[in-house]
């Protein structure tokens, strides 16, 4: 069954987390994150570690890696601070990348 989840502003978690459908990070959270579906990083929402998804829509912050099997969108104000890797990259004005980035596409 496909989980909705989000973790709030001012919320901080550390660990492991796996979930199918969507969820989106408003707070702070370290570990990793594995998903065959959409991750949502909101404007307040801080990541660090290694994120594993379908496809990552960022407005906030990731320290780490970042590798989506479909895509990354980078909203204004997204900051990357570590690798991104997608067959798909679009960054929009006012995001900022620090880190290496790899788009490659299979066909």
């Amino acid at each position: 069954m496909p989980f909705s989840g989000w973790l709030g502003v001012g919320a901080h978690h550390q660990g492991d987390l796996r979930f199918e459908g969507k969820v989106r990070i408003d707070g702070y959270f370290t570990g990793t994150i594995h998903s065959p579906d959409l991750l949502e990083i909101g404007a307040a929402g801080t990541v660090k570690g290694r994120i594993e998804v379908a496809q990552a829509l960022v407005g906030g912050r990731i320290e780490g890696d970042l590798i989506a099997s479909e895509r990354i969108t980078l909203l204004d104000g997204a900051v990357i601070i570590g690798r991104l890797e997608a067959p798909w990259l679009d960054v929009r004005n006012g995001a900022q990348i620090d880190g290496t980035v790899k788009v490659l596409r299979k066909d």
